[in-house]
């Protein structure tokens, strides 16, 4: 653990920021190598490694966390070609007598074809190869080729590896923080996909490890093994393997680029509203619909985390009447139609963390959606639960203000314009039913509950930022009273 300590607290996707944390082994899992030649690369690409992926507790104050950790280790003094070496290794260890240097598993070709070669794949995409003497034999996975693969230096909560030869053009998702259960990332664009709703990047594979129980004991868990005996299998998904959206733009930066150039986002905004729509129907039709939601449960909800935010910001301490009184309203609001039938959304699967970072848009096919994993340290239960899919309208809106400043837009109703046509857009399309009054009341309640948030976040992270949200906490206000 000598070298994790010093190598996992500087990374983007570490989760713990800030807390005094120590590092301790979980589970690992070693796994076979193919040949490079076996993967479309040349013979020298890596001779002598070993691939292992170490799943590593955080554990601390308040804190007991999973996070995954490949490693690559190659027996030294072997070093691969040029064009196939990795980025700058860990370090070395020594053990019975080899000395061994440590890569990233994630930067390492050698792990990207050993995860690939014993992942799941999608049915119907490994056709089983025919001999010569007309025999099948099936297979688990199918020829690769890593020729070209990458792994993106711009790294978030999970790590990625570009690979253009592989069955048509896939991005390998290597995730960082582990959570228990089956990863919505994996089973919500599955559904989608079954529904045949074009509008996310198809999941091709994916690699779901498993142990028993009483095998160890669960991250925060103070039962221990015996307590667990009785219990299912758990598992866990380490990495998912999707179609690659070519010729695509992040969501995020090309609105700010919009934004900087004076040049109008309605029209793609009334898209997006038209996308989303869309999205939210064939998540109804892939997992149904749960009861309308608790108006009364949900005002207290968010008065709840209002409370909290202004306890943690003088700025907001200094709004709290009208804070307040927003929440008044609004559950007096949602009370008159609590009554009325299907006057109320009901609840149902969500994106759960969806803003503009999290859609690509290209010419040839519009708007697609991303990482349905919702808030990796949230626990899976958590996170797939049914909820409001006009939180994903907010977190739309929300994101219109933040290219606005992002993008440095010379026209101050820029994002209103886009927030206007995207919303309007929505509206018309959706067709869960909502009457169009409670459908504001809902946008506005849960957008002021996501500016709150961003407006403690950006306080405590980056404060020359808390007047994006700051703004629009007063917009909203204004506008409600």
């Amino acid at each position: 653990m000598r070298l994790l300590d010093a190598w996992l607290p500087a990374r983007r996707w570490y989760p713990v920021k800030g807390v005094e944390v120590r590092h301790e082994p979980w589970l690992s899992y070693a796994l076979d190598v193919p040949a490079p030649q076996d993967v479309g690369l040349p013979d020298d690409a890596w001779t002598d490694v070993r691939v292992t992926l170490h799943l590593v507790r955080l554990v601390g104050d308040g804190v007991d966390l999973v996070v995954q950790v490949p490693l690559v280790l190659v027996a030294a003094p072997a070093v691969p070609a040029a064009e196939h070496r990795p980025a700058v290794p860990l370090g070395e260890l020594e053990e019975d007598g080899q000395t061994w240097v440590v890569h990233d598993g994630a930067a390492h070709p050698a792990c990207w074809a050993a995860l690939l070669t014993v992942a799941q794949w999608e049915d119907g995409l490994v056709p089983d190869r025919t001999g010569e003497d007309g025999s099948k034999t099936s297979r688990n996975a199918p020829d690769l080729d890593l020729t070209g693969g990458r792994a993106l230096s711009l790294e978030q909560s999970n790590s990625s590896i570009l690979l253009p030869a592989t069955a048509g053009g896939t991005m390998l998702k290597v995730l960082r923080a582990i959570a228990i259960g089956p990863n919505p990332d994996v089973t919500i664009p599955r559904g989608l996909a079954a529904e045949g709703w074009g509008g996310v990047p198809r999941p091709l594979a994916w690699l779901e490890v498993g142990w028993e129980p009483d095998d160890v004991a669960l991250p925060g868990s103070a039962t221990g093994r015996a307590a667990q005996a009785d219990e299912a299998p758990r598992t866990a998904h380490l990495a998912i393997l999707a179609e690659f959206v070519e010729g695509a733009r992040d969501g995020f930066d090309l609105a700010c680029a919009y934004a900087g150039q004076g040049e109008p986002f309605t029209d793609l905004g009334a898209e997006l509203g038209r996308v989303l729509a869309d999205l939210h129907a064939a998540l109804r039709r892939a997992f149904g619909v749960g009861a309308p939601v608790d108006a009364t449960w949900l005002v207290a909800d968010l008065r709840r985390r209002s409370d909290e935010a202004v306890a943690s910001s003088r700025a907001l301490a200094r709004r709290a009447d009208a804070i307040g009184a927003f929440w008044d309203r609004t559950g007096s609001r949602l009370a008159e139609v609590a009554d009325v039938p299907d006057a109320l959304p009901r609840l149902q699967a969500v994106h759960g963390d969806l803003h503009l970072g999290q859609v690509l848009h290209a010419r040839r096919f519009g708007w697609k959606v991303l990482d349905f994993e919702g808030e990796p340290l949230r626990p899976v239960a958590e996170r797939t639960r049914p909820d409001l899919a006009l939180r994903d309208v907010a977190g739309i809106v929300r994101s219109f203000d933040y290219a606005a400043a992002v993008g440095q837009a010379h026209d101050p109703a820029w994002a209103l314009h886009a927030r206007a046509a995207f919303l309007d857009a929505y509206e018309r399309a959706d067709s869960a039913g909502t009457d169009h009054e409670t459908s504001a009341t809902l946008v506005r309640a849960l957008t002021l509950d996501k500016a709150l948030y961003e407006v403690v976040y950006e306080s405590r992270n980056r404060p020359d930022w808390e007047p994006i949200p700051l703004d629009a906490v007063d917009r909203l206000l204004a506008a409600d009273g």
